[in-house]
């Protein structure tokens, strides 16, 4: 059973009122709030809050949330991706395209990226918009 804890005295400053879901069961403790020295969903061992004297706090949905990742958006792309498809349609507009280049750009028809919060095929934009989605995208440093 996970138990919800205001810690309300203690040598440690950083516990001092901080709260805490407790679950003795697996001897951890998951910070809800401190001021200092813990960060929110942070697991310690129970044993790192050392003595402590608490009062009990209702948590809402206290019990373990599983997620099951019904929606997921992974992009995993490099600059050298996005320039192919890019340089393959610039011969395509010139009328300069070879087979590899149309296959590129079929390949990719569905390459979905994301631009001010919004998700766009990236073969719908004008060539302009991609070399400057390459550019802000892909730096060298910062």
């Amino acid at each position: 059973m996970i138990q919800g804890i205001q810690i309300t005295k203690t040598t440690n400053a950083d516990l001092l009122n901080s709260i805490w879901m407790i679950d003795e069961a697996n001897n951890q403790a998951r910070c809800l709030a401190a001021a200092s020295g813990y960060e929110a969903d942070q697991v310690v061992a129970l044993a790192e809050l050392g003595e402590y004297e608490s009062r009990t706090v209702n948590i809402q949905g206290a019990e373990p949330v599983r997620e099951g990742g019904q929606h997921l958006n992974v992009n995993v792309l490099n600059r050298e991706t996005l320039v192919r498809i890019m340089e393959a349609r610039e011969r395509v507009e010139a009328g300069d395209a070879s087979n590899d280049d149309l296959e590129v750009i079929s390949d990719n028809a569905q390459l979905t990226i994301r631009v001010s919060g919004y998700a766009v095929r990236f073969n719908a934009l004008t060539l302009e918009q991609q070399k400057d989605v390459i550019t802000r995208t892909f730096t060298q440093s910062l």
